[in-house]
């Protein structure tokens, strides 16, 4: 019961309080009078004055109970005038509609929040106070810093001269060939020039639209490049801070909108409008950076038997098995054609991802001997010309005690399960001796993520050349013998299933509308995240790259919004397209991730790739040392959300991309927003709009009957009293009711039949008072004077007949 109260109460609206205190008013105007004419009917004795029971009969005849204790003036038990005792009933029939209208009535009142007319808002910034903002560097400490990877004769070198850079790098040939020095005759600049600044950031102007130098690394710090000389440089450090895996919902947090619904951040230094009581609503358009991934069920599955430890924790697996699901016997023999890529028209991530785990299917099954491949001496033998398979037939794979079979796992390499880069070709596997006729070896499953990558750290740095992250997901195992699916009971069965995902990492502008409704960041909601339209192609943005001829291993450009002026600049590529996939590589035994920290302090061309090479390499793995659970290893709610999701190859790769937002956003910060750069404190040209909150009253319509119901007799007594002023030869007035009143009054009545001489049912009230009001009268089962004898039935009244006199007044 306690618990539903709150609930209950946390419900109530105004209209039904206000409901709520009417009705308890009713039943206090009902019982109050009630209780005091019961008191006021035992104060009053047999003999009083005139006046006192004139008085007290008021009161009494107009309290409830006359028609509780169905009194003379109650019950006429049919005998008065028919219109007066119909009248006389509506009386009490008005009042009690009155009392339920005032209850029902106000249970229809409502309020809500609206939004009034736009006008230009004035804005303040607003600091974090969660981990996100605690764990943010001060800005304006550490400026943008970049070095640049060279090459001398084809071999590539740590440092080489950057763009627009004055820097002097002299390479000094060894004496014996083999090598070469680097020299920096002048030191190495690592500041980031004015005109590269100025090319990156032309396209957004005084706007709330983010650019490339816009985008910081949360945390800053410095330190000595022996490459360099020794030289102290800024450069980004990285800390994970808190997790949004679970909140499935838009978050505010410092420098920073998180999509923890689809993934994605936007860059936004934050502000809310002032001087509102209630708050607004506003939009603003802000530059996003966003994962994009596919996966394609490999239609195989792990599946496993648990065993657990003499300690009940989960520790060892038994009966490790990989499934055909018809990954094997039903799988399409033809093989994916070649991708013909251009990485700003379509990514093409799916038929990537299909890709690699046909690749992945194909190279199993030779391993396994499942199938053949073309017998390319003899000529004489197709690939797939035999199938030693079928649907639900399980294969014996080793086990791995890094491996974690209970939680999820992403991991670069494909074939995995095999653990072929720590044994040999062919052998024993899982007490299964698999002789490997076509001789499969790690580097064939490790040119499928080169394929499905589609780049190798040589090729160059141009517009087609995107970024793609390639892996094998090991969903969450699945309970497969109906038991509890969150128990992990020793002998139970559990089933994972294997997609092929590719990732990719792309900028777009993206329409937010906020909602602010008091001071500090937690009111600051967002309320919808979409897509930025656009009219016509021509009003796209224009996206520009620096093009120098650098390649993809050791070098990330320069990206942005540019102004058509800039995109002239030589060494400068553009598009104009709602979106720009980033330029990279995550092919290579050397991918970087955030947990190495970052080499310079240029955070728009490194993190985004970054991020995703951390999820591929280090968050979901089961060697990743990640603070944050993002595996469901200990975390049961981050367990039971993975399980439902890596079921599906629809929704697997959602996974990827909540884990790359959790990721970057600890890692980096937006600076700008409505009063511009947090360090230049200027603002956006031209005026943001808002819409201040305010609230209305509603009323449901339904609760109103009664009140309709009430007007309408309403207008019907004022119609008759009309009716009866104007239509009845003058009978109904005031002067009337008045007469009508004083023939009623009890006191008079006694009066006028007690002392005659001294009173009569027409006198005016002033003088009946003066003259009668002191008058003791005694009141039993008949009335008389105080101390005499009582009056006596009449006599002669007729036989049934209900109508009695008072007579033999006695004698003074």
């Amino acid at each position: 019961m306690s618990s539903i109260v709150p609930r209950l109460v946390g419900e109530l609206t105004v209209g039904h309080v206000a409901g709520i205190i009417a009705a308890c008013v009713v039943v206090i105007r009902f019982f109050c009078p009630a209780l005091l004419t019961y008191v006021l009917a035992g104060l009053l004795r047999d003999t009083e004055t005139a006046s006192t029971w004139t008085v007290a009969n008021a009161s009494l005849q107009a309290s409830v109970w006359p028609a509780i204790l169905r009194t003379d003036s109650a019950d006429s038990g049919g005998t008065a005038r028919t219109l007066i005792r119909v009248t006389c009933k509506a009386l009490p029939l008005m009042a009690l509609l009155c009392a339920i209208t005032g209850i029902v009535t106000p249970l229809g009142l409502g309020e809500e929040s609206i939004t009034l007319p736009a006008r230009a808002g004035t804005f303040e910034y607003i600091k974090d106070d969660s981990a996100y903002g605690l764990g943010t560097s001060d800005r304006g400490q550490y400026p943008p810093s970049r070095i640049c990877p060279g090459e001398h004769q084809n071999r590539p070198a740590k440092v080489g001269t950057c763009p627009y850079s004055n820097s002097e790098v002299v390479f000094i040939d060894s004496p014996d060939g083999d090598g070469f020095a680097v020299e920096l005759p002048k030191g190495y600049n690592t500041s980031v020039p004015d005109e590269a600044r100025d090319i990156f950031s032309s396209g957004t102007g005084n706007s709330t639209v983010s650019n490339f130098f816009d985008i910081e690394w949360r945390q800053l710090s410095s330190q000595v490049d022996p490459d360099l000389g020794d030289a102290k440089i800024s450069v980004g450090m990285f800390r994970p801070l808190d997790s949004s895996i679970l909140d499935n919902k838009y978050k505010v947090i410092e420098g920073l909108v998180v999509d923890a619904i689809n993934g994605g951040i936007g860059f936004r230094n934050h502000t809310i409008p002032t001087g509102l009581s209630r708050g607004a609503t506003w939009e603003e358009d802000i530059l996003f950076v966003e994962p994009l991934t596919a996966c394609v069920n490999t239609n195989l599955t792990l599946d496993f038997e648990m065993a657990l430890l003499n300690n009940g924790s989960a520790g060892n697996i038994a009966n490790l098995l990989l499934t055909d699901r018809g990954g094997f016997s039903q799988m399409n023999t033809t093989l994916p054609p070649l991708l013909v890529l251009d990485g700003q028209t379509d990514p093409e991530l799916q038929q990537r991802a299909y890709k690699a785990a046909w690749l992945n299917n194909a190279f199993t099954m030779l391993y396994l001997n499942v199938t053949n491949e073309k017998d390319k001496p003899k000529q004489g033998m197709k690939s797939f010309s035999y199938m030693d398979s079928t649907i639900g037939k399980g294969f014996p794979v080793p086990r791995h005690s890094s491996d974690g079979y209970e939680f999820l796992q992403l991991s670069t390499v494909f074939g995995n399960y095999f653990h072929l880069a720590s044994s040999t070709s062919s052998g024993t596997v899982g007490g299964r001796n698999y002789s490997n006729p076509f001789n499969v070896s790690q580097a064939e499953f490790d040119a499928i993520n080169t394929i499905c990558a589609g780049t190798i750290p040589a090729n160059p740095v141009n517009m087609t050349n995107i970024y793609v992250g390639c892996g094998l997901l090991r969903g969450v195992p699945k309970r497969a013998d109906g038991g509890s699916p969150l128990l992990f009971e020793s002998g139970s069965k559990w089933s994972s299933p294997l997609h092929a995902c590719a990732s990719s990492v792309r900028a777009t502008i993206k329409t937010v509308r906020f909602l602010s409704n008091s001071t500090g960041l937690v009111p600051l909601e967002v309320l919808a995240i979409a897509p930025k339209t656009y009219a016509r192609e021509a009003d796209a943005p224009l996206w520009g790259l620096e093009d120098w001829g650098f390649r993809l291993n050791g070098f990330n450009p320069m990206w942005g919004l540019l102004s058509p002026e800039s995109a002239t600049r030589k060494n400068v590529s553009t598009v104009r397209k709602p979106d720009f996939n980033l330029i990279g590589t995550s092919n290579g035994p050397l991918a970087p991730t955030l947990d190495l920290g970052a080499g310079d302090n240029l955070a728009g061309a490194d993190f985004a790739q970054y991020a995703m090479n951390t999820v591929y390499l280090s968050v979901a793995t089961s060697a990743g040392r990640w603070p944050i659970d993002l595996r469901g290893a200990a975390s049961m709610s981050v367990f039971r959300r993975w399980q439902t999701m890596s079921q599906d190859a629809a929704s697997a790769g959602g996974i990827i991309n909540l884990m790359w937002t959790d990721v970057a956003a600890s890692a980096v910060v937006g600076t700008r927003g409505v009063l511009g750069h947090v360090n230049s404190g200027t603002r956006p040209a031209g005026e943001i709009l808002v819409q201040p909150i305010g609230n209305r009253i509603t009323f449901d319509a339904r609760f109103g009957i009664p009140a309709a119901v009430l007007v309408a007799w309403l207008g019907v007594i004022v119609l008759v009293a009309l009716l009866c002023t104007c239509c009845c030869g003058g009978r109904a007035g005031v002067k009337t009711l008045r007469r009508r009143i004083e023939q009623l009054s009890v006191g008079r009545v006694f009066t006028t039949f007690l002392y005659p001489q001294d009173s009569t049912l027409t006198m005016p009230a002033k003088h009946w008072r003066v003259s009668n009001g002191l008058k003791t009268i005694t009141v039993d089962a008949v009335a008389s004077r105080a101390g005499e004898e009582l009056l006596a039935y009449a006599g002669n009244v007729q036989e049934g007949s209900d109508t009695y006199g008072l007579i033999d007044r006695p004698k003074r």
